[in-house]
């Protein structure tokens, strides 16, 4: 194997955060390689939004997003710096168009995250960038201000590396923590990592009966009696547990909690009054009729099955009316774990924000040294949240390295 010392910057991971770091520093006419260890660039970037691509959110607000290392204020200082508005103007200038949707959520004009790559491609091949593909970075060292890179195939000497290897969530899509294991090794604190954006699984076989079923509830995650997260939105009924938008936003609360709980108000538009005076009117104007066909007027029949047959609800009086009701606005999904990295979107926990300079996103250990995107211990909520972050953290990098080598003379 030969050593190449004729690059100064290595950026290792050609996800979202990488190879916008690229094409950014592309501008720069600055020599560099981008390593990936897959076969294609942006894996998960093109499944993003079912293939939709949701690339940014016009509403960004610190509290969409998770981090005990990093404070809320840090947060939004941070997409402040590089918010919707500045992406949309680079992306103009770039080709690729964009178009606000429902909840402020960013989409390419096409639709398509096959465009988003393409553009970026595009980017790379006419800056002359040497993209090495297949080639995973083994270890990575530091020695007399210098970064020694050691890969699948090469050897390697560089001024600059950036970490940008995202996190283990979505193993299919090319996911791993082999980034999180070089920073490790260097000596970087990392937080326990935890699958955000992803189903839950539940203990109760009752539920699988409700497999398929998508409703719309107040969700609320409990950690005992107190609230850690509160939404209203789908819930989807699977054979392991539940899924859908409401609960892929709770889950990334859910390391938080000790003792779990979900609870789902059925009813959310009904007040616990109106429900009791229309089951009053119901059973008294119609008596022959089953818990279970009353309830059918309110909610899923599935779903009136499992109230009325497994937890044995009962409308004939006003206790157990008032029983009923109770079940209806409060019912209580226990225990909930999570599905696994396989299905989730992103990943919490991973390095310690207080291992980087919020300002520059450069390790405070190693010069030269930048840690970007999902590899941090940040996580946003569903929406382009977190690709938002990923932009942001790669252009507050990439201003900082051009800064650093404006002032060498380089």
């Amino acid at each position: 194997m030969g050593v190449s010392n004729n690059f100064k910057i290595a950026i290792i991971g050609a996800g979202a955060s990488g190879i916008f770091c690229a094409t950014l520093l592309a501008s720069l006419k600055i020599p560099l390689i981008l390593f990936d260890k897959n076969k294609t660039l942006g894996k998960k970037l093109l499944a993003t939004g079912n293939g939709h691509c949701n690339i940014h959110n016009k509403n960004l607000k610190h509290s969409y997003y998770q981090s005990t290392s990093f404070t809320p204020q840090e947060i939004q200082t941070i997409l402040n710096n590089f918010d919707y508005f500045a992406f949309e103007k680079h992306c103009k200038k770039i080709g690729l168009f964009l178009e606000c949707k429902d909840n402020g959520k960013i989409y390419p004009a096409s639709s398509s995250a096959k465009s988003v790559i393409n553009i970026f491609e595009s980017l790379l091949k006419e800056s002359h960038i040497s993209l090495k593909l297949q080639e995973e970075i083994l270890s990575l060292s530091y020695k007399e201000e210098s970064f020694c890179l050691q890969s699948t195939q090469n050897s390697y000497t560089f001024s600059h590396v950036i970490l940008a290897c995202g996190s283990e969530a979505s193993p299919k899509l090319g996911g791993s923590d082999k980034g999180l294991l070089l920073a490790q090794k260097l000596g970087l604190e990392i937080l326990p990592t935890y699958p955000s954006l992803v189903p839950l699984k539940l203990n109760s076989i009752a539920i699988n009966n409700l497999s398929g079923i998508k409703i719309k509830a107040n969700i609320t995650l409990k950690d005992d009696d107190a609230t850690l997260f509160k939404t209203y939105d789908d819930i989807l009924f699977t054979n392991y547990g539940v899924s859908g938008f409401g609960i892929l936003d709770l889950s990334s609360y859910l390391h938080q909690a000790k003792n779990p709980k979900i609870i789902l108000d059925l009813l959310p538009n009904f007040s616990s009054q109106q429900l009791e005076k229309s089951l009053i009117y119901l059973i008294k104007s119609y008596p022959n009729r089953s818990t279970k066909e009353i309830l059918s007027g309110f909610i899923h029949p599935k779903l009136a099955q499992l109230l009325s047959e497994n937890l044995k609800l009962k409308i004939t009086n006003t206790k157990t009316i008032k029983h009923t009701i109770y079940t209806l606005k409060n019912l209580l999904l226990d225990s909930p774990s999570y599905y696994g990295f396989e299905s989730a979107e992103v990943s919490g926990g991973g390095v310690s924000g207080n291992e980087i300079s919020k300002q520059t996103f450069e390790s405070k250990k190693f010069k030269n040294l930048y840690l970007i995107g999902e590899m941090l211990d940040i996580v946003g909520n569903r929406g382009g949240y977190n690709l938002a972050f990923a932009w942001a953290s790669a252009w507050a990098c990439t201003k900082a390295i051009s800064t650093h080598l404006a002032q060498r003379g380089l």
